[in-house]
């Protein structure tokens, strides 16, 4: 595994059930990001995994990463292990394609997001800069363990992009619109 120079050591958990971890600490660490969003509640993210919605039989096969300090949650993640590009609403196909041509396999690869939802918000969970760097570099220790081709955050803050990028990750800028209704 890498290290990250003057980061704690944090005993890494990946589990494959939102129920293996602690529902009030994951909205602890969710309610201290900057910005918030309902669909990284440990409540949405369960109703996913036990209604079979984001599951291995829909090509969401969940992994739920976790650095623990004590009995304290630092940081988490939920990743989903894809062997397809359905319900990410990012259009990755050409990669895809790419990689077939190159005689490479594409699938399976790791997504970071909330399934079928396109609602930016935070990905990372961490109590602060050092718990997300060390959380990214945990996520892409074990996805090297996994073999699994890439790894793709969507839909994530800029605290996200900050952390993706001093780890080195390539950004892929993208334009999503929103509307706003006019009030009457």
């Amino acid at each position: 595994m890498r290290k990250v120079t003057g980061v704690l050591d944090y005993v890494i958990r990946v589990v494959e059930s939102p129920s293996a971890v602690d529902a009030t600490q994951w909205d602890a660490l969710l309610n201290l990001q900057v910005q918030s969003s309902p669909f990284m509640r440990h409540a949405y993210l369960a109703a996913l995994h036990h209604s079979h919605s984001a599951c291995t039989r829909t090509g969401w096969s969940p992994f739920f990463i976790t650095l623990w300090d004590g009995d304290t949650l630092a940081a988490a993640c939920a990743l989903y292990v894809k062997s397809h590009s359905y319900g990410e609403y990012v259009f990755d196909w050409a990669w895809a394609n790419a990689y077939q041509q190159h005689g490479l396999a594409y699938y399976p690869k790791a997504t970071v997001a909330v399934p079928f939802t396109p609602v930016p918000g935070p990905r990372l969970l961490a109590r602060d800069a050092q718990a997300r760097a060390a959380l990214i570099d945990a996520v892409l220790a074990w996805c090297e363990t996994k073999a699994l081709s890439s790894l793709h955050l969507l839909f994530c803050t800029e605290d996200d992009n900050a952390g993706c990028t001093q780890a080195g990750l390539m950004l892929r800028h993208t334009v999503q619109f929103h509307w706003n209704n006019a009030t009457p």
